[in-house]
């Protein structure tokens, strides 16, 4: 497998048809009886992921058993429940890992490919292709995306967020104090007198189809950084998230534009954004890496870093396989992904078994 997209056909393909149309409708009874996974609530679930994901639950896919935080509103449960099954859809197939091994951040890559396997299971691909329209993607269409389906912003996210012809993300970003719980998004909901600060609160990131991951992208948990567009937008929405408009009404303020990107080690890559202000202290943003709405007249080419890390062919673990990753020096070879050895390894461990026998 070489792609995200291959990753998450595989894992869907481990699940019937039939069962997954039976999740759309009832995703508790479909994971108990269809799948005979152990899924509890744990009402008092604090466990949040280290890298990224958007959901409240907790998976041990090994053992089949799933624990979530219930909430009232079920869009965001949904979610959880579809994530925290695309953890467990992930381990039925081997291969999967192979492509995760060779990915610069394994656990963000994991999460990226457990949301996109939730948003398959949430949200159909029809709905999509309505909002966009043959279009540009914008980040007002996560909004009517979200009014159009029973789907979490974070799934349209997921879902717009592949929409996207080259390396870009999808944002969502609040003031980072005074969290109040907003059913109607199912996220963290900022109040207006919050520090005006972003940070970002979830990022479906889109790598480049050809180059994949970069150095320099949006991440949740990041500030939004000093002298970004986005802060200026966490004060400018007008209306409650309970309330928002579809369709760019209300007032909702918009903003195009050529911009950036600079992660915690100061590390700095040029975007593009098309972004919404969708309550006093939220805002929704589109990054692209190149100018999808005619924003700017001046285009400048620009390096960007990506992950570049060899790739070798290497015969290990009863499997010939391509592989990313840092040659050891003595022997030349990238270590398995499976048992983590090279060539030299492997070649002390049979002087090993030789003095031994």
């Amino acid at each position: 497998m070489e792609t995200i997209e291959e990753c998450v056909a595989a894992a869907l393909a481990s699940m019937s048809a039939e069962a997954r149309a039976r999740f759309v409708l009832n995703p508790l009874t479909t994971m108990r009886t269809d799948l005979g996974l152990k899924v509890a609530a744990a009402d008092h679930l604090t466990e949040k992921r280290a890298d990224g994901g958007a959901c409240d639950g907790l998976s041990f896919p090994k053992d089949g058993v799933i624990l979530y935080a219930p909430t009232s509103h079920s869009r965001r449960e949904n979610f959880t429940l579809a994530h925290e099954l695309g953890h467990w859809l992930v381990e039925q197939v081997s291969e999967i890992f192979d492509w995760l091994f060779s990915q610069t951040a394994p656990a963000k890559a994991l999460e990226t490919l457990c949301d996109r396997i939730a948003q398959r299971l949430l949200l159909a691909e029809s709905a999509v292709d309505r909002v966009v329209a043959g279009g540009p993607v914008r980040a007002q269409q996560v909004v009517d995306l979200y009014h159009a389906t029973q789907a979490s912003i974070p799934a349209c996210a997921i879902a717009l967020a592949a929409r996207l012809p080259g390396l870009g993300a999808i944002v969502v970003v609040d003031a980072p104090t005074n969290l109040d719980i907003d059913d109607d998004l199912g996220m963290g909901f900022a109040a207006i007198g919050s520090e005006n600060r972003g940070v970002v609160r979830y990022a479906s990131i889109r790598p480049d189809p050809h180059r994949g991951w970069p150095k320099v992208f949006p991440w949740p948990g990041q500030a939004v950084p000093a002298g970004h567009p986005l802060r200026h937008l966490l004060s400018a929405g007008q209306t409650p998230p309970s309330q928002l408009p579809a369709g760019g009404a209300g007032g909702l303020r918009t903003l195009q534009q050529r911009s950036f990107w600079a992660t915690p080690r100061r590390e700095r890559a040029t975007f593009y954004l098309d972004a919404v202000a969708i309550s006093p202290r939220r805002a929704i943003g589109v990054f692209a890496d190149t100018d999808l709405w005619g924003s700017e007249r001046f285009h400048p080419t620009e390096r960007r870093d990506f992950d570049q890390r060899p790739e070798q062919e290497i015969t290990c673990c009863g499997q010939t396989r391509k592989v990313r990753g840092y040659p050891h020096d003595p022997c030349g070879q990238i270590h398995c992904p499976t048992c983590g050895k090279c060539r030299c390894d492997r070649r002390d461990d049979e002087l090993v078994l030789c003095q031994g026998g």
